[in-house]
Parts: C-alpha cells; structure tokens; sequence
C-alpha cells in the first residue's frame, strides 16, 4: 500500500554548527510544533535541526532564513501503523487450520484451512494460547464429530467461527457483547468468503432471540474467560444438546478445577484438556 503526504504536517530540516541553530529556531517559535536536535556528525560540528509544523510554513518565514543556507521542506509521510504492526505478527499454525494477516500468503497445501485475520479492535488472531487451543480442539473434533448447529459464544474477531465454517462447512452463530466484536467478525467472514455461513449477532451471553430460538447447538465453543464461564454454566449447559460438545477457553490453568465443577453441575463430563503455557482450553460433553 503506498503511503500519502499528510497535508496537515510539514517538516523543515537545516543542518549547521550547533551556534547557529538558536537564531533559527528563533524565527519560527510563534508557529513551530515542535524542534528537535540531534548530532548530524559524530564530533559535533553539526547539527540536524528538525521543526515540525501543523501546515506549510508561510513563504515570508522562509525568507528570513540566510540566503546560503540549504534546507529541505517537506510534507510528512503519513504511516499506517496498524499495517506495519500486522506485519510483525506470524502466521499461526494450528493443527488444520492456518491463520495468517493478509501481509501474508496462504498456505500452499489446498487441504488446509486457510483464513485470513489481521490484528484488530477484536480480541482473536490465534497468536493467544487460548485461541491456539481453541483451535487444536476444534482440528481433533473434525476428525470424528458431526456438527451442524454449531455456536461461537464471545466470538471476538470471529476467528474461531470461521474456524468451525470452514472445517463442517455448516452455518455458525457467532455472537459478541461487544458491537465492534460483531463488526469485525462480519468483515472477515467477507473477508474470507464465509460470510453466507456465519451470522454475527450482539448479545449478552445466551440472552438474544436468535440465540435462543437457534438452540440447542451441538457445539459451542467459548473462549471467554474463568469468571463468566462459571456465571453462564447453566444457560450454556441448556444451550447444549444432549450429544453435544463444547469447548470453553480463556481460563488459567489454575482455574480448570472451578470452571470444571460448575459445569459438572449441569450434567457434563471434562473430556479432554489443552494445556497451552499457563492457559487452558477444556473439550466436555454429557
């Protein structure tokens, strides 16, 4: 993506003897931003002298500098930081599944599950154990599990119900308490070309009328954390079919005993557990 001058800022550079540089500075101080030195050469003969303006200086300014005195005005570039913070994130390999910004190239491998998410307002990318986890279980489930109500509770950047599309290749609800959550998991079903499969709703916990007139769901994948996994135990638990799975992350290893127990009061059993550095990610069923 090319970058654009922004308008709005200008940069005037003069290097010189560090003796001289008052007198410039002098002349802009009513309308310089700021003004910054810093050694042009190392035994401090010179001077880079750099002032930013909130627009191009006005030409009767520039007229007071001396005649012989070379200087160089500039709009400045304008920086896509969010674009040059995408880049410094890798691609995450997970099991099947291979998640990766759109700075970068799919995977080769026509057999696996390749999905784009760039780094965003939305929590998920699958760099976060929790994700990471989410997304092995999910990969391990494929293998012997039929899905086709699935749910993808505190979706975030709706990563994993992308996920869960593009392995069953059925419809996903995806839902988020958060509108930006929503948004952005919108966006990259688009993005990715799953936008027929996954419906994104705003909703707090189970309590929206899609949600409840869409149960059961014979999987429901929330990567949450500890807390309101405990709060939500029996409305997920009545959410959940009786053949279904669920796979709940966003928790610490330290918290699996009490996230288990509540869920162990609404009938299911802790089948299988994904230890990710000090995260966890538990796979249950009745």
């Amino acid at each position: 993506m090319s970058k654009i001058p922004d308008p709005a800022l200008w940069q005037l550079t003069v290097t010189l003897p560090l003796g001289q540089t008052d007198a410039i500075s002098d002349i802009f101080e009513d309308v310089a931003l700021t003004v910054s030195m810093e050694e042009a050469v190392s035994d401090g003969s010179l001077w880079r002298l750099d002032i930013l303006f909130s627009g191009e200086p006005e030409a009767y300014l520039l007229d007071q500098l001396p005649a012989d005195l070379a200087f160089e005005l500039v709009p400045l570039v304008q920086k896509d930081w969010v674009s040059e913070s995408q880049k410094m994130l890798p691609p995450v390999d997970a099991g099947q599944f291979y998640i990766h910004g759109s700075h970068d190239t799919p995977h080769p491998a026509i057999s696996r599950h390749d999905l784009v998410i760039d780094a965003g307002r939305a929590f998920g990318t699958g760099l976060h154990e929790t994700t990471y986890g989410c997304l092995l279980a999910l990969h391990d489930l494929r293998k012997n599990t039929i899905v086709n109500n699935p749910l993808d509770l505190g979706c975030g950047s709706g990563v994993l119900a992308l996920a869960i599309a593009k392995a069953w290749g059925k419809p996903v609800i995806a839902s988020d308490i958060d509108p930006a959550a929503v948004a952005v998991t919108r966006d990259n079903a688009r993005k990715n070309h799953l936008s027929p499969f996954v419906t994104a709703v705003q909703a707090v916990g189970l309590q929206s009328r899609t949600l409840q007139k869409s149960a059961p769901y014979d999987l429901i994948v929330a990567n949450i954390l500890a807390w309101p996994l405990v709060k939500m135990a029996p409305d997920i638990g009545k959410a959940l079919s009786r053949s279904g799975v669920l796979v709940l992350s966003g928790l610490l290893q330290s918290q699996e005993v009490m996230v288990s127990r509540a869920y162990l009061q609404q009938g299911l059993k802790l089948r299988r557990r994904y230890n990710i550095g000090s995260w966890s990610a538990l796979v249950l069923n009745r």
